[in-house]
């Protein structure tokens, strides 16, 4: 949740933060021992009293602020970790992994709580949220519904669509999409639960051409 990302940003410590203000190694491991620190990834910690009163999207967004800060190249936040950023729910999804979406397929690796996808990624569905690069609102409904189950895709779906229409007085996401569809052959809906179908969901024709769903 982007109004978050600015707090959450001075929640999410580094260990060499952590060192510079007096912290030690052996003071680490006790607090993450004693359960009042709590590690985010290798290197990054929040202490426990902060991160208890966040909604899982929060924990999340600390998450993904936490890979932001290691990134190197041109990856850039995507599915579900822009989806955070763009303050779209995610109800009921598990966020254990931070998903980013480069354009460069050679040398590329997953780690333990990040999952690289690798796609076109224009420059236009390119943008920065609370400092951090994601993916455009468009392309982050595009890849999201793709991956969701069905309740968490409709309810992600339509909160893009009041958030458009706020912005741009009755404007859409969904125009771009009959775009990046065309630029996607290939791609079809993968629902992270078997039979599950997302609210706008694309699929490959028999003839290679794309069908819209329509909405569930």
């Amino acid at each position: 949740m982007t109004s978050s990302a600015p707090v959450l940003s001075e929640l999410v410590r580094s260990r060499r933060d952590l060192l510079r203000n007096g912290w030690t190694d052996r003071r680490i491991a006790a607090a993450l021992a004693d359960g009042s620190l709590v590690g985010i990834r290798r290197g990054w910690f929040m202490h426990a009293v902060d991160r208890t009163a966040l909604w899982a999207e929060e924990k999340h967004l600390a998450h993904v602020i936490a890979v932001a800060r290691d990134a190197r190249g041109s990856a850039v936040m995507s599915h579900s970790s822009a989806a955070v950023l763009w303050d779209l729910p995610l109800h009921g999804v598990r966020l254990a992994r931070v998903h980013m979406t480069t354009p460069t397929p050679r040398r590329i690796s997953s780690a333990p709580d990040v999952l690289r996808h690798v796609a076109p990624l224009p420059a236009s569905d390119v943008v920065v949220r609370a400092g951090i690069r994601c993916t455009s609102l468009s392309r982050t409904v595009f890849d999201a519904v793709r991956f969701l189950p069905v309740g968490a895709a409709v309810a992600l779906a339509d909160a893009a669509e009041r958030q458009m229409a706020l912005r741009q007085r009755g404007g859409t996401w969904m125009p771009s999409c009959p775009g990046a569809v065309a630029s996607r052959a290939g791609w079809r809906r993968r629902p992270e639960r078997e039979g599950s179908v997302g609210p706008v969901g694309w699929r490959r024709s028999p003839t290679g051409g794309r069908n819209s769903r329509a909405r569930a």
